[in-house]
């Protein structure tokens, strides 16, 4: 039974997305036949209408625009900078619009992103406690601001600063009455409520990459830490600092080798809210965003990228890690000390000037976890 459900799945979801994926090609060659060579100092649009699937949203339709254009033309040193607009609302009734920027200018000495949008997350998540079962069916509600500037201090270096406001909060009307009761309590019962998050810090990097939209080969590395207190508006006290450590060295020009060590950890008075989230910023695909939370965590992959014909590629990918210190939290819930993925997945390059690939994956986790994501760019 178990067995071909899954196989509805997986059909399903690849006739939808291969539905998609023929009908954008169809649609876009006349705008995508004069893209053919890479010229990053020429001016983009690609709009990509997107379908989505992954375990926390469910399947979602919506789109994405991106414009890339340069700051200044005699700029020969800087890559490419980005706006983008993204909107998505899926068949849960979840949904995210955002926008987001980033900036490159004077030879790449200088580098800043913006970030604003507002999402809503239905959550259905299933634990295993004790040998029961034990499940929450709640709302978050999103809405943040970032932002970050960044500049070439020596060599490769990057010293930058940094602004994040998130507030948060939870609604109890996504399951039966006796679900969104049960949820409520369990919040109330481990001090889980409505937050504000308000932080500034610092973003110490390095970047040698050769090309920050599709590195082939290079370095790079990020450490954010960063300070929440009252006199931003924070609502809670605390210190919290996140990392990410890349890695890309090429076989040949189409088959890369990709790496990534990824988390973050947190101290203080630490909310819900402030914990790490396993699953964001593609930290092991396969899981539920938020499923599994606590102060620190950690996540290591690798990806092996091989375009084989013209614009398409495929991905083959694998890794693991694991997230604790969840205190009062319900820390037999979220916590879990060792989560593995795997996966592969298809691209295909809508924009050879700007190297830009749009995906689809398959991760499958452990205990029941698994997904299937479509995106645009690589995972990392």
């Amino acid at each position: 039974m178990k067995i071909k459900c899954f196989k509805s799945i997986f059909k399903n979801n690849i006739f939808l997305c291969s539905i998609f994926l023929c009908a954008y090609i169809s649609f876009s060659q006349d705008s995508i036949s004069i893209d053919s060579v890479f010229d990053k100092n020429s001016k983009t649009f690609v709009a990509v209408p997107l379908i989505t699937n992954n375990p926390t949203m469910g399947t979602g339709f919506g789109g994405l625009g991106m414009y890339f254009f340069k700051l200044k033309k005699d700029d020969e040193g800087s890559p490419p900078s980005l706006i983008s607009l993204y909107g998505i609302y899926s068949t849960n009734n979840s949904y995210l619009i955002a926008t987001f920027g980033r900036f490159f200018w004077n030879e790449d000495k200088n580098r800043a992103t913006f970030g604003i949008g507002t999402l809503k997350i239905n959550n259905d998540f299933l634990y295993e406690e004790q040998g029961n079962d034990l499940r929450l069916v709640y709302s978050e509600l999103r809405t943040f601001v970032s932002a970050e500037y960044s500049r070439k201090v020596i060599g490769d270096f990057y010293l930058g600063l940094l602004y994040l406001g998130t507030k948060t909060s939870y609604k109890f009307d996504q399951g039966s009455d006796e679900e969104n009761e049960f949820t409520k309590d369990f919040f109330e019962q481990n001090g889980i409520q409505d937050n504000f998050v308000s932080s500034i810090g610092l973003n110490f990097s390095f970047d040698n990459r050769d090309y920050p939209y599709y590195p082939t080969r290079g370095l790079s590395f990020s450490v954010r830490p960063k300070l929440n207190a009252d006199w931003l508006g924070s609502d809670n006290n605390y210190v919290d600092t996140d990392y990410s450590f890349n890695y890309f060295y090429s076989f040949k020009e189409n088959q890369i080798l990709a790496f990534d060590l990824s988390g973050g950890f947190a101290f203080g008075d630490v909310p819900f809210d402030g914990y790490q989230n396993y699953g964001v910023r593609n930290s092991l695909r396969g899981y539920q965003t938020g499923k599994y939370k606590g102060r620190y965590m950690i996540a290591l992959q690798a990806e092996y990228r091989w375009r084989f014909y013209r614009k398409w590629g495929a991905v083959f990918f694998a890794g693991t890690g694991s997230i604790w210190g969840n205190e009062n939290n319900g820390e037999e819930e979220f916590e879990r000390e060792w989560l593995p993925s795997a996966g592969m997945g298809v691209r295909y390059m809508v924009s050879k000037a700007k190297k830009i690939n749009i995906r689809l994956d398959y991760a499958l986790g452990v205990d029941g976890n698994e997904g299937f994501y479509f995106g645009v760019m690589e995972a990392f």
